[in-house]
């Protein structure tokens, strides 16, 4: 005798109107697992529940080009993701608000509202009074007449985070940086240097805010699925780990909306039909899924609600271009000060290919006029380099031939392409550019101790008349895309 279908799984039928259901519902409980394991980042297989069907695999390119453990670093083919959860999610709690009760201590305790228009950022203070992200400040005000309202400066809000994300990697090399104020890290294979994981990530959390004065929430699973989960069940402040194996316990009584990529839309869907938590989702079948939500997102909701999740840390990518370009407020004609403008955007660029042990052979140069007519010019390099004063010599050049109008300039951007492996071994007879390599070599070095502005070239000082400063550099009027 047939054992009864879940009340859940028999709603879901009655209501989508599948056809051929009984069909779909056979053949995925009869499908084999099939799942290739023969990779050495491929995820640890898990019996979720008695219909047992194939787990997307992730695609070989994103394990070769950007995923990261030690176990791949070290060419073994043994995963020790099961024995800690490795992957965690770091989510700082109310990034903006918490960044501006940071700079402004008169702010503490305060509800704080960050945004032009909407709320973009609420702090706590004004969460427990119920106003929510997104929505218009005319509501948010009604809700908590005593808010503060901020506009926001997003170069203070750059600056924290990436200290937030050099403290990460402190403990571990593998830091993804999904948005500004969500990072993903992998602690796979560190099980020797940290024995103590739970304490290991607790002191990372207290460390974050000794440092910077931001709390943040911490979740630690198998994948980024459950960690995501796990950091925002009890924020702020919050800290979850999900042990392998009780991903289903930990998933089952959520509510459905707490799975990344179902929003308010989807949710509702689910509650026509009957099915308010995970627990109730896990028992509907994928081909039924499929149906009623599309291939793909019926897939995905099928893997989240296991906890499965094929997405590894990826690390930051290698970039085929470089650009930065700021806006001049009210426009100028004043060549020196543009002059200036550019060798500062040089600067940083240079200082970028350095990092990253690249050099270019083709710089760019925009320029557009306060009556938005706008040229662009690009040259190749007599030879690829990552010499600020060779970048600046040839965007001079552009610049010679491009500001040909007598109208006020209202935007300046240098770029570069064709990058290549930086190859010193092409200068080591050229005396003059030997020089200058260790001279870039040490600028970077002081500039890294000490901050940017601990060194400057001549045309720096004019800029400083007109612009403030800040530890990494000037505050520009599009600050983050001149960084």
């Amino acid at each position: 005798m047939d054992s009864p279908e879940p009340p859940a799984v028999q709603k879901f039928r009655a209501v989508s109107g599948v056809r051929g259901m009984e069909a779909c519902v056979e053949n995925a409980a009869s499908e084999t697992l099939d799942v290739i394991c023969n990779h050495p980042a491929s995820p640890v297989t898990q019996d979720f529940g008695p219909a047992v069907l194939p787990i997307t695999m992730p695609a070989e390119g994103a394990i070769e080009k950007g995923s990261w453990s030690f176990a791949n670093w070290l060419g073994l083919n043994k995963s020790s993701g099961g024995k800690i959860p490795n992957i965690v999610h770091v989510d700082v709690d109310a990034f903006f608000a918490s960044v501006e009760q940071v700079l402004n201590p008169k702010l503490r305790g305060k509800p704080v509202l960050v945004g032009r228009g909407c709320v973009a950022s609420a702090s706590y203070e004004a969460k427990m009074r119920g106003v929510k992200t997104a929505m218009s400040f005319r509501e948010a005000l009604r809700i908590c007449p005593k808010a503060v309202v901020v506009p926001g400066q997003y170069e203070h809000y750059a600056d924290f985070a990436e200290r937030v994300r050099q403290i990460l990697e402190t403990y571990t090399p593998a830091v993804e940086t999904a948005a500004l104020d969500d990072f993903y890290l992998d602690f796979a294979g560190t099980e020797r240097l940290y024995p103590d994981y739970e304490a290991a990530l607790r002191r990372l959390q207290a460390e974050v805010a000794g440092r910077t004065g931001l709390s943040v929430s911490v979740g630690a699973g198998r994948t980024k699925v459950v960690a995501s989960i796990a950091s925002r069940l009890e924020r702020p402040r919050g800290f979850r780990m999900v042990a392998p194996s009780e991903e289903e316990a930990f998933l089952t009584p959520l509510p459905v909306e707490k799975l990344h990529g179902i929003g308010h839309v989807h949710a509702g869907m689910l509650a026509e039909r009957g099915i308010t938590t995970i627990g109730q989702l896990r028992q509907v079948p994928q081909p039924a899924l499929e149906a009623a939500f599309g291939e793909a997102i019926g897939g995905q909701i099928w893997e989240r609600a296991r906890g499965l999740d094929g997405r590894e840390v990826m690390m930051p990518a290698t970039p085929k271009s470089v650009s930065r370009e700021t806006t001049i407020e009210g426009g100028t004609i004043d060549t020196e000060f543009l002059g200036g403008l550019i060798e500062y955007l040089c600067e940083r660029i240079g200082s970028t290919l350095r990092e990253y042990a690249k050099q270019a052979r083709t710089i760019g140069l925009r320029v557009r006029y306060v009556d938005s007519f706008s040229e662009h010019q690009t040259a190749r390099l007599t030879r690829p380099t990552n010499d600020e004063r060779e970048l600046l010599a040839a965007a001079m050049e552009l610049f010679e031939k491009l500001f040909t109008r007598r109208v006020a300039v209202r935007l300046v951007g240098v770029s570069v392409t064709n990058l290549e492996p930086d190859r010193r071994q092409n200068e080591l007879f050229d005396t003059d550019a030997s020089r200058r390599w260790y001279l870039n070599r040490e600028v970077d070095r002081v500039r890294g101790r000490y901050g940017w502005n601990a060194v400057f070239y001549g045309k720096g000082l004019e800029l400083r008349e007109h612009y403030a400063t800040k530890p990494n550099g000037l505050v520009l009027s599009t600050p983050c895309l001149s960084r």
